[in-house]
């Protein structure tokens, strides 16, 4: 054997060596269990496919992300032994009539053209095996929830409910104090103190645009807090919409509580909502009435299950 040859086997063994042993460390990352539900392991492994997309994001972008991701894992263990609990059946063609009619709306919106299902699944974080699961879940709940979403059901819900429905819209402004990183008491309190003292203060006649700018850690407080008009039916917390809808035009609330923290709510501009009637805006009362009852149930299987998070 010629000499110069031992040199490159020792370092064929070293880099094989190396190889393995990164292999062995990113195996044992992937099988590192993120959280358990009801005894259902939930691994980094399952975060990181679903975080691929997002890999250009900053670090706190990527940690909300993170533990939307995680949140949504729980939710998916939870309805699926829901579902096989309560012997719900989805056929496989109801789930693929769904797949398609999706594929046929985004093949017909001409801001999508172009893109395929895949394409637009896999920009979120997402694939078709995950989308599918997800039409499961819906297509059972709608099944389970069927005696509820009987027209006079829905109709006794729309007249009790009319200002989800109308369009009626405020323009609002907040002021938020973000408490979802702490940890103690003590620091909530703070929190608190400190939204309260900003209250003070605009009712010593502080502009609260100015003070959006200065003290909000919301980014709309670049534009004073103005988060434009809201609808009753929308994606902000219960409390924040309750508080903004109660709201004279120019009053200010006092301090709301959220998931995001506490917040200052004020009312730049109302519009009044237009006269419907139930038969025209009957499938947005079932999607609201089966959304309301698919959070009841949500909720109770989130305190029912034994859900722990090693984060």
């Amino acid at each position: 054997m010629k000499r110069y040859f031992i040199p490159l086997l020792l370092c064929l063994f070293v880099f094989s060596f190396q190889l393995s042993t990164f292999s062995a460390e990113k195996k044992h990352q992937n099988e590192e269990v993120i959280a358990t539900v009801n005894g259902k392991k939930i691994t980094h492994e399952d975060i990181a496919n679903r975080l691929e997309s997002f890999k250009n994001a900053d670090t706190e972008t990527l940690n909300t992300i993170k533990q939307e991701i995680i949140d949504q894992l729980i939710t998916d263990i939870l309805l699926e032994e829901f579902i096989d609990k309560q012997g719900l059946i989805v056929a496989p063609e109801e789930i693929e009539r769904e797949v398609n009619q999706i594929r046929s709306n985004i093949t017909g919106n001409q801001k999508d053209s172009g893109q395929s299902l895949e394409k637009v699944l896999a920009s979120i974080g997402s694939d078709m095996g995950e989308f599918k699961r997800g039409i499961k879940h819906s297509l059972a709940l709608e099944k389970y929830f069927n005696n509820k979403l009987e027209d006079k059901t829905l109709e006794k819900y729309f007249e009790g409910n009319k200002s989800l429905f109308n369009g009626e819209s405020v323009k609002v402004s907040h002021i938020l104090i973000d408490t979802r990183n702490m940890k103690t008491q003590e620091e909530l309190s703070h929190a608190l103190e400190q939204i309260k003292s900003v209250k003070r203060e605009i009712d010593r006649g502080a502009a609260f645009d100015e003070i959006a700018k200065k003290d909000s850690d919301c980014p709309s407080a670049q534009n004073g807090g103005d988060l434009g008009f809201i609808q009753r039916k929308g994606n902000l917390a219960k409390s924040f919409l309750d508080t903004a809808f109660s709201l004279r035009t120019g009053q200010v609330s006092e301090p709301v509580q959220t998931e995001f923290g506490y917040h200052l709510i004020k009312v730049t501009e109302k519009k009044e909502g237009a006269n419907v009637k139930f038969g025209d805006v009957k499938e947005k009362v079932r999607l609201a009435v089966l959304d309301e009852e698919t959070l009841k149930l949500l909720s109770q299987l989130h305190k029912a299950a034994q859900i722990v998070i090693n984060q």
